[in-house]
């Protein structure tokens, strides 16, 4: 095709895929330096592009947007894009891409046979090296004119942000380099021990001067249960926004979590991060990227993945992807990211 004058990219959730449609995006920008690069996203989810280097513009719908409604719009924009790449592939972006008639559609495949046998049967068809931003760029093949290197993700924290960051956590006494904690995620299966963070907690207040930053969404429940009364420990479970959790954690020296969307985030922002990956692998669109961050997985298990994000409860005795990961094993991980 010519080169597009305006591109309109859609990917509506959740945090964690948005943060990896980044790496397409820039590969689009890289392609198209001249083009007007849209991105269509969730509202609740629009803050964490924002200011982004690729995008011109945000277009923001709200998660209870009527079908028709999504129709309409879809109509009032048939002659402003030149190319539309749907990277969900969902009945939202579908409808939309129907409404946008004469215009060239690049569609995300999911591989969803792929998944089922593996989730299913065990058996890995997926290629050596295969992960979602190799899976996101499959589908933009037909205008990258040949091109093949995989951009990493990225996000973007004014100055500004930062040094708000800055002063809001010396409002909180934390005034020293800290680590960044991210303990929750959609589904239970994804959590690690409340027990077992308590005792990196511990040790890290014991053997290094890091602070430690609780984060997470007033839901959360387990940044309750895995607080610990120290001066040096500060969970701001509710208290921040999307932008405030970002400007958090592009100022920590590290981040531990679950495989959930703002370890992935961590990375679009430079910060290193031990995942600490159960059901889920990188088949399913987990795991780290990063030279030195870290992914704790037990690959030796027959059972693991079993579900797309998690959401398959164990039917095991024990969830052995979780509890098979010792605090040890986070600490190493870290020792080796902080050294560096």
């Amino acid at each position: 095709m010519d080169s597009p004058r305006t591109i309109l990219v859609l990917r509506f959730s959740s945090i964690g895929d948005i943060v990896q449609a980044t790496s397409p995006l820039a590969s689009l920008r890289n392609r198209f330096p001249n083009a007007r690069i849209d991105f269509m996203t969730l509202s609740h989810f629009a803050p964490i592009l924002e200011n982004h280097p690729s995008i011109n513009r945000l277009i923001q719908i709200n998660s209870s947007e009527p079908v028709m409604t999504l129709g309409s719009m879809g109509n009032s924009i048939d002659e402003e894009y030149d190319l539309v790449v749907d990277l969900h592939n969902s009945l939202r972006t579908k409808i939309m891409c129907r409404r946008i008639v004469d215009t060239e559609t690049l569609v995300y495949k999911k591989p969803r046979w792929k998944r089922l046998k593996l989730f299913q049967l065990h058996i890995n068809d997926f290629a050596n090296g295969f992960n979602q931003r190799s899976l996101y760029h499959d589908c933009l093949e037909p205008v990258l004119n040949g091109q093949t290197d995989i951009p990493s993700t990225t996000l973007s924290i004014s100055e500004n942000e930062k040094n708000q960051t800055t002063d809001l956590l010396k409002q909180y006494g934390i005034e020293h380099d800290y680590l960044v904690v991210i303990p929750s995620a959609a589904w239970k299966t994804k959590l690690w021990s409340i027990e077992k963070y308590k005792s990196v907690f511990s040790t890290l207040l014991n053997e290094t001067d890091l602070s430690i930053i609780i984060l997470g969404s007033v839901k959360d429940e387990i940044c309750d249960e895995i607080d610990i009364d120290d001066s040096r420990v500060l969970n701001v479970k509710g208290k921040t926004d999307l932008r405030t959790s970002l400007g958090i954690i592009n100022n920590a020296q590290a981040a531990v979590g679950s495989d959930t969307g703002l370890v992935h985030a961590a990375e679009a922002l430079g910060v290193p991060a031990v995942m600490i990956m159960g059901p889920t692998s990188v088949e399913t669109g987990g795991g780290t990227f990063l030279e030195n961050s870290v992914t704790l997985a037990n690959e030796s298990l027959w059972c693991r993945p079993c579900s797309q994000n998690g959401k398959t409860p164990c039917y095991r005795k024990e969830q052995y992807c979780m509890t098979s990961i010792t605090p040890e094993n986070v600490i190493n991980s870290l020792n080796s990211i902080l050294s560096v």
